[in-house]
């Protein structure tokens, strides 16, 4: 049978999705034929956009309902034959309705059973946080890695693809001054380092890169802090000037009107020499120490809106929520300027570095006091976009869509405008944690290693109805037939152990909490001694839920012999762990597997298991010690020890490492600096909560 295909004249958005749709269709073993949309055939899919017209037939149009990016799947009868219509109002919509017929075939095998539906998107804001390893805001050599891999436009398109495929609309890209790579300055053209034939390259790259992701539908904001300018700009103009090479980002400001001119200039001149970007974003707080509020949004007035104000078109504008926690000024600002493009989208972090924490929000950047004023009362020209930061997982696989569905649920009203995911300390590019020729490798990049992650993400940003079933299809597309409904079930049951952590230990920005490492540093590294969460630190720590009791706490409570009903106690939350962690790993168990990559996927469930384990156990230790030592009782001082070692808290941690060190190598993280990451490396730190008990009880017997 051959599947006829008919769609509107030329768009680079349908074009993509078309080529999906067509690999769906020889996967059926079924031929696929496009056709001219003036000759006469018996169509079998129809793709209409607005009014447009199919081989001369009457019009049909969308229903009322479906809105900007969203799509209708319609049987009607098309010259006296049943026909598919994919109905949009524009061509993203037309594209993702495509795809939801690729994805259906896919699923189904034929044409008869893909579903009539009515899909818009949830948020219309629906964006990936991608920082550049170059005028970066971090230094690693885990960035250092990344810089062959960002430049070559073979990555993007991958990348953009992926995008597009799970309905992210908006790549924001992420560095300290993009300026010098991308133009030169007219008035200050030595503040761009390169060559004009390396510029040259530089701009064939972006220019590629902004198009790709155009003709995906997905618009590319580029997002800078302040105040910063070039290494050369430094040099040649002004060797007061903090520069993107300097470190440390943040501190003190240095602005002279030199300083202003040049960066005003720069963005009139970014944004008219590069059509296809999008839109600006700014950051308001980097290198703006010592000025008030006031005076930092007064320069970002001067300097960017009066910038934007002065390009030949209008863009898109990211606004950070500053760090002043000031959100008056920041409202007035913006709800007073006219010429900003409408929404402006207004970037909060939810519960700052650490969303992976809980869907309550608890905390922003800076805090959280004050920050209901910029949604209280309803903003007049912008929308709350809540930045889902990950500085927790990088090298685990986590999927858990129950978590996404009601952070959704619970923090999308109507001054919501979307989300970004992302991370600043990981960039998902060239995959440095395993060893190279492995032969469960089967992906090229480390975005394609966590697909369901973004794939959840993305689907359900744009359809929070969306079934698990679509991702359960989605895992036996790849893996076989059986095996998508109890690997995500695993999945879901260990991937819940990083916001157990995170909802009991405290942390605030990047490097106070990594999960999946048990880890929580400032600026310290391996070698101080301080970066794993020791029993000590269990102790020490407040739970950023406030439905949390501490360890601390729960035995005041004990001691006192008072309720802890509605509260979640450490104890509870052992329960719950080692509860999740044994579900997770008695349903590994039932997968049969062949594929290499399918036992990589699983070894990282094993892993996430072995930690809520682990976990668990540290919480039931933590509780054993402090009633010792508030009660002199022997036998908690025992039972300590018990849960410290093995076959609890140490056989657990032995698990990760042997199922960690099955198929990773030791490697970069940002959060360790220059001490190469592996959980082997913090096992005597393991065995030091053991010896901290022991000298603790002898010190005070």
């Amino acid at each position: 049978m051959t599947i006829t295909l008919t769609l509107p004249d030329h768009s680079p958005m349908l074009s993509f999705a078309i080529r999906r749709l067509q690999a769906a269709i020889m996967n059926m073993g079924e031929t696929c034929k496009v056709n001219d949309a003036q000759s006469p055939s018996t169509d079998h899919i129809i793709i209409l956009i607005n009014d447009q017209h199919a081989n001369g037939s009457s019009s049909m149009t969308a229903a009322a309902s479906v809105g900007a990016e969203g799509f209708e799947i319609r049987r009607a009868y098309h010259q006296g034959n049943p026909a598919l219509f994919v109905l949009a109002s524009d061509e993203s919509g037309a594209m993702y309705g495509v795809l939801e017929v690729a994805e259906q075939l896919q699923t189904h095998g034929n044409l008869t059973d893909v579903s009539e539906c009515i899909i818009n998107p949830r948020f219309p804001f629906r964006a990936v946080k991608f920082n550049l390893p170059w005028s970066s805001y971090r230094r690693n050599e885990c960035f250092e890695l990344q810089k062959g891999t960002v430049r070559d436009l073979d990555f993007w398109q991958a990348f953009l693809d992926m995008m597009a495929e799970n309905r992210y609309n908006v790549l924001t890209l992420w560095c300290l001054h993009p300026f010098p790579y991308m133009i030169r300055p007219m008035n200050f053209p030595k503040a761009s380092l390169f060559t004009d034939e390396e510029l040259a390259d530089w701009r064939q790259f972006w220019s590629s890169l902004f198009q790709m992701a155009h003709d995906r539908g997905i618009e590319t904001y580029l997002i800078n802090w302040n105040i910063f300018v070039s290494e050369s700009f430094r040099e040649n103009y002004d060797t007061n000037a903090v520069s993107d090479e300097t470190f440390y980002h943040h501190g003190d400001y240095y602005s002279t009107d030199q300083i202003k001119q040049y960066t005003r200039e720069c963005v009139t001149q970014l944004i008219d020499e590069y059509p296809g970007l999008a839109g600006f974003g700014i950051s308001v707080g980097e290198r703006m120490n010592g000025m008030s509020p006031e005076d930092r949004q007064d320069w970002i007035a001067d300097v960017y809106f009066e910038g934007m104000k002065n390009a030949g078109r209008a863009v898109k504008f990211i606004h950070r929520a500053p760090f002043s926690v000031d959100p008056h000024i920041t409202r007035t600002a913006i709800e007073k300027n006219e010429l900003l493009p409408q929404p402006v989208w207004v970037e909060v972090k939810f519960n700052w570095s650490h969303a992976y924490s809980s869907t309550k929000l608890l905390m922003t950047h800076g805090g959280s006091e004050g920050m209901e004023g910029y949604w209280n009362p309803a903003p007049q020209n912008y929308k709350v976009t809540w930045m889902v930061r990950n500085e927790d997982f990088f090298t685990l696989r986590w999927a858990q869509p129950d978590f996404i569905r009601k952070h959704l649920l619970d923090n999308g009203q109507d001054y919501v405008g979307g989300y970004y995911i992302g991370s600043e300390c990981f960039i998902p590019a060239y995959d440095y944690s395993h060893a190279p020729g492995s032969p469960h490798i089967q992906w090229t990049y480390a975005f394609e290693k966590h697909w369901l992650y973004y794939m959840l993400w993305g689907r359900l940003l744009y359809d929070p109805t969306t079934s698990d079933d679509v991702f359960v299809n989605a895992i036996e597309y790849r893996f076989g037939k059986s095996v998508g409904r109890p690997l995500l079930a695993a999945f879901s049951s260990v991937c819940k152990m990083p916001m157990a952590l995170a909802s009991f230990f405290s942390f605030s920005w990047d490097f106070t909490l990594y999960a999946e490492g048990f880890l929580a540093t400032d600026k310290s590294e391996y070698n101080t001694g301080k970066a794993f969460i020791s029993l000590e630190d269990l102790l020490n720590s407040e739970p950023l839920d406030p439905d949390y009791l501490s360890i601390r706490s729960y035995v005041d409570h004990i001691i006192a012999k008072k309720p802890t009903e509605g509260c979640m106690t450490p104890l509870q939350l052992a329960n719950v762990l080692e509860n999740d962690a044994c579900e997770g790993l008695a349903t590994l168990s039932s997968i049969d597997y062949e594929s290499p990559s399918l036992c990589c996927e699983m070894a990282d469930i094993e892993a996430w298991a072995h930690l809520g384990l682990y976990f668990a156990a540290k919480l039931r230790a933590g509780v054993c010690y402090e009633l010792y030592l508030r009660t002199g009782n022997e036998v908690e001082r025992r039972k300590a020890i018990q849960w410290l070692d093995s076959p609890n808290a140490l056989k657990h941690w032995d698990d990760l490492i042997r199922v960690t060190n099955s198929h990773y190598v030791k490697q970069p993280l940002l959060h360790l600096g220059k001490t190469p990451f592996s959980w082997e490396l913090f096992r005597p730190q393991v065995l030091e909560d053991i010896g901290f008990v022991q000298k603790r009880i002898t010190s005070s017997s």
